[in-house]
């Protein structure tokens, strides 16, 4: 993957956040925040082009010729859209412009044209796309899971602020 989220990362995370203050913890944490918010969203649409694609490789596999891609889709849509754990609150953001560069990556491995022509492309071209788009998600995924650590790390260390008494005031601003 060519995308570089050190490029994003416009923060500079002390080496031990114990002494950071409260708002400066708070900055870390939004700022994490809003990279893995962006990294959700082109995760998805990542997702949703490779369920698209299995979707087309599965109905050949099974040799079933009379059922159309559109039937099976929303399920295999549906079977991404919740993940493990309790659900976060719906956020109504507008995608990160750098979230682009990640699409354009994948619009080079299957364009938005071909997925709407995926009947007609062979078999070994679906296969080829698939591999590569399972490969984009994999590398999504884990700057995700990445930005999860680096949230969690500094989300801990709030709530040990927390935890050893933080006056209200502290907590609010």
């Amino acid at each position: 993957m060519r995308f570089d989220l050190s490029k994003l990362i416009t923060i500079s995370e002390p080496e031990n956040l114990d002494s950071s203050s409260l708002p400066e913890l708070r900055e870390i944490r939004d700022h994490y925040q809003n990279l893995e918010n962006g990294l959700s969203y082109a995760r998805r649409i990542v997702q949703g082009r490779l369920d698209t694609v299995t979707v087309e490789l599965d109905r050949r596999t099974e040799g079933v010729t009379d059922d159309d891609v559109l039937q099976r889709l929303p399920g295999a849509l549906a079977a991404h859209s919740r993940g493990p754990g309790l659900p976060r609150p719906v956020r109504d953001l507008e995608p990160p412009e750098w979230a682009d560069d990640i699409l354009l990556e994948l619009d080079e491995i299957l364009t938005p044209s071909g997925l709407s022509q995926l009947t007609e492309l062979s078999s070994e071209r679906l296969t080829e796309a698939a591999l590569e788009i399972s490969e984009l998600e994999q590398a999504v995924s884990a700057l995700r899971h990445q930005m999860h650590d680096w949230i969690d790390r500094v989300q801990d260390e709030l709530i040990g602020r927390y935890r050893s008494g933080a006056s209200v005031d502290d907590l609010l601003h």
